[in-house]
This record gives C-alpha cells, sequence and structure tokens, in this order.
C-alpha cells in the first residue's frame, strides 16, 4: 500500500466513522484542522509588516511637517 493509497483510506475511514451511540454525531478526529504557515503569516507576519509601514508613514509625515 502506498502513502496515497493509506491516507485515501484513512481519510475515507475517518467520513464514515460514527459513534457507536448516536448514529448522527461524528467523532471528532482532524476537523480542526490547520495550516501552521497560514498561523505564522497572519498572527506574525503580517503585523509585523503592517506595523512596520505604520512607522515609516509616521516618520515620512513627521519628516514633512518640519520647517527648512
Amino acid at each position: 500500500m502506498t502513502w496515497a493509497e493509506a491516507t485515501k483510506e484513512n481519510a475515507n475511514g475517518a467520513s464514515q466513522d460514527r459513534v457507536s451511540t448516536d448514529a448522527n454525531v461524528l467523532r471528532s478526529t482532524t476537523s480542526n484542522s490547520w495550516d501552521p504557515h497560514a498561523v505564522w503569516l497572519t498572527r506574525v507576519k503580517q503585523p509585523r509588516e503592517l506595523a512596520a509601514s505604520r512607522v515609516t508613514s509616521n516618520a515620512e509625515s513627521q519628516v514633512r511637517r518640519l520647517p527648512d
């Protein structure tokens, strides 16, 4: 069995796996999956870049206000 076949079989089994007491409730396996790169991008990189651009634009606006 290849890795791809094992992954498909695992996904099929998880989607059909039900809690024995209630047929309408799915067992929670990995339903809340997340991408570490997306989390890093939205929680770390983008806020840092936004803060840096604010500092840069704020410094430029203060330079323009100074009299010659």
